[in-house]
């Protein structure tokens, strides 16, 4: 299956409506999904991102330098939305726990 950007968030993985941060219901938060070979979207399981993570990486830096960022990707842990909501995933957390 093909890695795709959430059409739903457009590969930012949450919302921001009246100063809550809320998570993308569709994509689950990580902003990309699967696409099958029918073109339906469905999102990638928790089990997968390990596997996934390099490509997911470079679809991140891909949108951003879209968006004319020249500088690297936020790590969780340095991002405001993910600090208020205590989500950090640190290094040493395990992701799939």
């Amino acid at each position: 299956m093909e890695i795709v950007r959430c059409v739903s968030c457009d590969g930012y993985g949450w919302f921001e409506e009246d100063g809550q941060a809320e998570d993308c219901d569709w994509c689950g938060g990580i902003g990309y999904v699967y696409r099958d070979a029918d073109g339906v979207d469905q999102r990638i399981p928790r089990a997968d991102y390990a596997a996934v993570s390099e490509r997911l990486e470079a679809l991140e830096a891909e949108r951003l330098r879209e968006m004319g960022y020249k500088g690297g990707a936020r790590k969780p842990w340095e991002q405001d939305v993910r600090k208020a909501r205590g989500k950090l995933l640190r290094p040493d957390d395990d992701p799939l726990a």
